[in-house]
């Protein structure tokens, strides 16, 4: 979080458009953070309009839709991956074989610092990945920490998310998500590894 993943994504489909491919860019509905289901927008406020789906087979239907009228599809953009459903992945596989090139964006690890759905498959899928840190801003005696950022903190209610908490929560004013280094990411109750 707060790492620029979706500025990056805007980017690469901004590059590409200059270069005068075709694009088509996905979101999962359930991502209304900013009051709109049409874009994909980043914190520094960057967006580029998007189709916003529940299934990613809906993928493969508008992608059919645009050759029908352009010939061919350059990239498929996807913000947010790791909310798709498991599916996502022989939908990759699909446009990958079409030779339309994937790129996506989203986090690997969920707030309780394990693995975010479908995201492992996904990564052993790229041929080039990108892994932006944000930078951790807990408190550390008046200080701020500073240190890279590679975890996500889910408050609630002011209070680190208990690991029995729902993994997807969307919405919410008492609800809050910071970028933590591993030294500051707290989740109480999470297992301790077992090598038994």
């Amino acid at each position: 979080m707060f790492a620029g993943k979706t500025e990056g994504l805007i980017a690469e489909i901004t590059r590409a458009e200059i270069a005068k491919k075709n694009v088509l860019v996905f979101k999962p509905q359930m991502d209304y953070r900013w009051g709109k289901t049409d874009v994909v927008r980043s914190h520094s406020k960057s967006d580029h309009p998007a189709f916003s789906i529940d299934n990613p087979e809906e993928i493969l239907l508008i992608v059919e839709k645009h050759l029908e009228t352009l010939g061919k599809i350059d990239l498929v953009a996807i913000d947010e991956i790791q909310f798709m459903p498991e599916n996502i992945i022989e939908v990759i596989k699909i446009l990958l074989e079409m030779d339309i090139r994937v790129v996506f964006a989203g986090l690997a690890q969920d707030f309780r610092g394990e693995p975010f759905g479908s995201m492992p498959t996904l990564l052993a899928l790229c041929d080039e990945i990108d892994k932006p840190t944000a930078i951790c801003t807990e408190d550390v005696d008046g200080k701020q920490c500073n240190a890279p950022a590679t975890k996500t903190q889910r408050l609630i209610g002011g209070k680190p998310a208990k690991y029995t908490d729902p993994i997807v929560l969307v919405g919410g004013e008492e609800e809050g998500y910071h970028a933590r280094c591993p030294n500051h990411h707290v989740v109480p109750g999470k297992p301790k590894p077992n090598l038994k």
